[in-house]
């Protein structure tokens, strides 16, 4: 992975590998004899383990076949004088490789006695840090992980199975999902402050030590996972020592739950969505089971978990008295995301709802890398990635999340054959918003040829793809797509991307190349255009040998631009007449088309309609993100937690205001509104070249439009085709 080496660090070579396998408290204690000016932990861990199921082999001609998480998905959380400061590790690029991330711990340490603590859930060797501390009077110091550390045996704390009770319900409910251990904690054997200064740990054994920390590591320039700590929105007592706990929005990670009075039992149960009798839904939809024991003696400090759920809700049974909103807190881990680095408002009320609800999924759920769910299978998807990619370019603008993630993806694809006709738009829009050149130059050969299928074009078209055919996703949300010979969505996806390989090999300046994919994209249009088009009905057809056509044959034919100018009309009045006949992901390329063809108005109100299809809908049951269907009904496994779902958010930004880049690092844009019929909207995005302000108001019928930035674009920039700090007014469509 030529973007993401690895490298050998020379802090680490005298540090020693310790832990290793199993759960285990690890502790070292130093004093400081002035207060921290600076304070820089790096650390490593076991990389993550994955497991195959049997959908999910690939061919054996790819390095990496395993990308199911498997091992444990977090390995340590580590503590300075008793404050969770970093969870980790990220998944690694390179499969084996351990992942070094960087943590500030100055404002965690202090002038006198500190503890430092790791919670371990090891694999092989567990894990290696080093610390390096400046001090206010000059001094410097340095910890290191070694046999000088104290290591305690976690394993019957944090247990993997529950002893006393192992089905509560006397039938089979799943785990906690994948990388996770069912956690049925026993306060009984848990050592009462162990992370604290000053705790006796001399019956503790030298820590385990499994070898010197001197190989390669990636170094991670990702930012960690940012920690927050949310309380209650609400409790609601359900009966005698059964309370439910509402923190007010799905969030990834785990409880910290105080002491009852008088200790106990306490089971703990975790949620995406409420049952219709008001209990937590543990038993989620994708199989999960958020289900635990956890044992207090009297007076024990708080216990939490380990590992990372997804979840808004806690139901906790077995309580004495009252129970507070001091007494649990969930600490959600995610991917830093800066939600004032755009904001939005307009005249429709119900548009901001899903625009916060589209912003808010990207920002409740990216991880280390994006990925589909967070429950269910934690995996990094093309095709999702695509959309989340763009919705945080469009909210929030950092591209880091995007960037690791590509270069994760490339080691570790997936099945589907239009996900991997992704990977050209998604480095052709990380280019265009990033401007890193030389990490997609790095890439450009893997795309031109593993991803682009241009080899297999014969005679116009491309007859059989050599990956499966989805088509949309779950599968009744096909509109009755006939599969065969030349699928037309795949096909229109192959044009897609030939299109887009042009432009980037023209930006790379391989023109020899660019011109070859401008005469293979032709030769697919005419191809496409003359098989794939049924002159009776006016419409494409699925496939080769096929008679019906279907919504995504004629939809993804008009979203690519492959419809000449005298077929738009019947094509598109067939898509307009359909309505929603599609998946909440696919509902991203119909939104887009709308807009693309001046059908402004029905994609607003496609966007802001509150029957069973529409984003509206999941926010009136109690979503916070979008969800994996529109309808339950649609998807059985159905997770609460999916990012796939929010399009509209990045569609409202490229579309309803046009405002996108058009050359890589924004240093051309597009200022082009289609208002929908909205009466007024406003618009702030931090995009490379500063922050832009658009806006949009009607003055009878007419609309006024202006654009502003607060610094000048660079010399090179050029603003196309409206107008540069300016206002322009146009007839009302």
């Amino acid at each position: 992975m030529p973007s993401y080496p690895k490298q050998q660090v020379p802090e680490f070579t005298s540090c020693q590998w310790i832990g290793g396998p199993g759960q285990s408290f690890c502790r070292h204690e130093l004093n400081l004899p002035a207060p921290p000016a600076r304070a820089t932990l790096k650390i490593v861990a076991d990389p993550h383990t994955y497991a195959i199921h049997h959908w999910q082999i690939l061919p054996s001609e790819y390095k990496y076949e395993q990308w199911l998480v498997g091992g444990s998905f977090v390995k340590y959380r580590f503590y300075a004088n008793g404050q969770l400061a970093a969870i980790g590790p990220f998944r690694p690029i390179e499969d084996g490789v351990p992942v070094l991330q960087q943590y500030d711990l100055t404002g965690f340490l202090k002038q006198g006695p500190n503890a430092l603590a790791v919670l371990l859930r090891g694999e092989q060797k567990g894990f290696a840090l080093f610390i390096d501390i400046t001090c206010a009077d000059g001094s410097h110091h340095q910890v290191r992980s070694g046999r000088h550390w104290k290591q305690l045996d976690a394993n019957a704390v944090y247990r993997p199975v529950c002893w006393e009770q192992q089905s509560i319900d006397q039938f089979f409910k799943g785990d906690p999902g994948p990388g996770e251990y069912r956690e049925h904690l026993d306060g009984r054997v848990h050592p009462q402050g162990w992370r604290q200064p000053g705790f006796d740990d001399s019956a503790w054994k030298p820590a385990a030590c499994f070898g010197a920390a001197d190989q390669p590591c990636e170094i991670c320039s990702t930012p960690p996972y940012e920690l927050t700590c949310l309380r209650p929105q609400t409790i609601k007592k359900l009966g005698e020592g059964n309370f439910l706990i509402d923190f007010g929005r799905a969030l990834f990670g785990g409880i910290e739950l105080a002491c009852p009075p008088g200790g106990g039992v306490i089971e703990l149960r975790l949620a995406e969505e409420l049952q219709p009798n008001g209990h937590a839904r543990f038993q989620l939809r994708t199989g999960n089971c958020y289900q635990e024991l956890w044992t207090f003696t009297p007076d024990s400090e708080p216990l939490s978990h380990l590992g990372l759920r997804m979840f808004r809700h806690a139901e906790v049974l077995g309580w004495k008295g009252e129970l507070t909103s001091r007494d649990i807190t969930a600490i959600a881990a995610a991917a830093p995301f800066d939600s004032t680095r755009s904001t939005f408002s307009c005249s429709d009320p119900r548009l901001e709802q899903v625009w916060n609800l589209c912003k808010n999924s990207v920002a409740f759920t990216t991880a280390d890398v994006y990925t589909d769910c967070l429950t269910r299978e934690r995996l990094a998807y093309e095709a999702d990635a695509l959309v989340t990619m763009l919705t945080q370019f469009n909210t929030e603008g950092s591209c880091e999340s995007a960037r690791r993630t590509l270069a994760y993806l490339i080691g570790h694809p997936t099945f589907p054959c239009e996900w991997w006709q992704t990977y050209i738009p998604l480095f052709y829009e990380y280019l265009l918003h990033s401007g890193d050149v030389e990490f997609v130059r790095d890439h450009y050969a893997y795309l031109r040829d593993r991803t682009s299928f241009h080899s297999l074009l014969k005679e116009g078209l491309i007859r059989e793809f050599p990956r499966e055919t989805l088509i949309d996703w779950p599968a009744n949300c096909r509109d009755g797509y006939e599969f065969g010979p030349a699928n037309a969505v795949p096909n229109a996806y192959a044009w897609w991307g030939l299109q887009l390989l042009e432009q980037l090999a023209r930006w790379l300046g391989y023109d020899a190349d660019a011109g070859r994919f401008a005469t293979l994209a032709a030769e697919l249009h005419a191809g496409f255009n003359h098989h794939l088009f049924n002159p009776d009905a006016g419409l494409y057809v699925d496939s080769l040998n096929s008679r019906h056509s279907s919504f995504h044959a004629n939809l993804f034919a008009l979203r690519f631009g492959l419809v000449p100018s005298n077929r738009i009309a019947n094509c598109l009045e067939f898509i307009l007449n359909k309505g929603m006949s599609c998946s909440v992901y696919t509902a991203q390329y119909l939104l887009e088309t709308l807009f693309q063809y001046g059908q402004d108005r029905r994609a607003v109100e496609l966007m802001t309609r509150d029957d069973g299809k529409s984003w509206l809908h999941m926010i009136r049951q109690g979503a916070t993100v979008t969800t994996e269907s529109f309808l339950a009904d649609d998807k059985l496994n159905m997770s609460w937690a999916h990012p796939w779902g929010s399009s509209p958010a990045h569609v409202i930004v490229r579309h309803l205001f046009g405002l996108r880049p058009t050359a890589p690092g924004w240093s051309e844009y597009t200022f082009d509104p289609r208002p929908g019929g909205l009466d007024q909207g406003q618009l702030s995005l931090l995009t490379p070249h500063g922050w832009m302000h658009a806006r949009f108001n009607r003055q009878g019928d007419r609309y006024d439009f202006d654009l502003r930035q607060d610094q000048e674009i660079k010399s090179n920039s050029r603003h196309k085709p409206l107008n540069r700090n300016a206002s322009e007014s146009v007839t009302a469509r």
